[in-house]
């Protein structure tokens, strides 16, 4: 009985961390302080990363997860913290709205210019009428919060900051209960180096 007092506590001050840490990124979003500071990275490499640390809840929740990607994805300038935020938020998104046995796919494809990046669920999706929320602070949507699912609400906006800021682009399709299409562009010049007095995290 303890230990599940424990556990809950434990719950309840993660959330609260991720959530502060996530208005701090925030911040240093909208005062320009954050730091970026690219290297040649592999981004195939980085979202195999982090399908391996979601393997414990793909695994629970026998999630199909498929994934396509170009032989010739180049390494690309980008700071791999926020590139990681990235397939962390996509990826992490799609398993935790996806009901159990459903799918998730991920693609990585090289165009002429940038690098494409699909992450597609077969979970519960997004309102029609809230879609052109979905990229604003604190927003979450009603059918998913009907559920009790945990979230901040500030990950794609976090996200769609650390995309355009490195001229790349972060649009979505999507359908209540039959899932969710997010893609992203990084251009192939990748990102370019800015000081700042704190990096993301």
């Amino acid at each position: 009985e303890q230990k599940n007092y424990l556990d809950e506590i434990y719950k309840g001050n993660q959330r609260m961390v991720d959530l502060v840490n996530s208005l701090l990124n925030v911040s240093r979003i909208e005062l320009g302080t954050f730091t970026v500071e690219p290297e040649p990275t592999q981004l195939t490499e980085l979202a195999d990363e982090i399908l391996k640390e979601l393997a414990p809840e793909i695994e629970k929740r026998e999630t199909k997860v498929s994934k396509n990607y170009d032989t010739d994805i180049p390494k690309i300038n980008v700071d791999p913290k926020l590139a990681r935020m990235i397939f962390q938020n996509l990826l992490g998104n799609a398993v935790k709205y996806t009901p159990e046995k459903g799918e998730v796919s991920l693609e990585i494809k090289k165009q002429e210019s940038d690098i494409l990046i699909v992450v597609k669920d077969t979970g519960y999706g997004i309102p029609k009428e809230q879609q052109s929320q979905i990229f604003t602070k604190l927003f979450r949507a009603d059918n998913v919060k009907e559920m009790d699912m945990e979230g901040t609400g500030l990950g794609l906006y976090i996200i769609k900051s650390i995309v355009e800021n490195a001229g790349g682009k972060i649009w979505f399709e999507s359908e209540v209960n039959k899932g969710s299409t997010f893609y992203v562009t990084l251009p192939l010049g990748g990102m370019m180096k800015k000081a700042g007095s704190k990096q993301l995290s």
